[in-house]
């Protein structure tokens, strides 16, 4: 009995103890490259990207898509969208032209590689 209460104590921490990884503007600012996009966590069933978000000083993100696909509207998509820092999370506007923001955390990062994820997606991503 006392066993089983160990074991699922130590289930319990290690469930609790993932956390995500507070940022600061310096560590968004400059391109990135979003390799993949996922509603799963662990990146499977993903999409390939090809696009790139450049953070900026002012405030602003700059997202830059291209699409290979030769059915596509558009050959090269690009936005820009407002955002801010609030409690380690990114607080960015949701769509261009729209006032709703939605909040991004780090779940991963790792020198220049990190996964944000946002809303239903986790977004894979390695600085230019």
């Amino acid at each position: 009995m006392r066993a089983n209460m160990l074991f699922i104590s130590l289930m319990l921490f290690s469930f609790t103890s993932v956390a995500d990884v507070a940022l600061t503007q310096a560590d968004l600012l400059g391109t990135w490259q979003i390799d993949k996009e996922s509603v799963q966590s662990d990146g499977s069933k993903s999409r390939n990207l090809n696009s790139t978000w450049t953070f900026k000083n002012d405030g602003t993100i700059e997202g830059i898509s291209q699409d290979s696909d030769a059915h596509a509207r558009a050959e090269t998509l690009r936005a820009t969208l407002n955002y801010s820092m609030e409690d380690g999370k990114l607080v960015k506007q949701a769509a261009p032209g729209r006032s709703k923001m939605e909040t991004c955390a780090a779940v991963e990062k790792e020198g220049n590689k990190m996964v944000l994820h946002c809303q239903s997606l986790y977004f894979f991503m390695s600085k230019k």
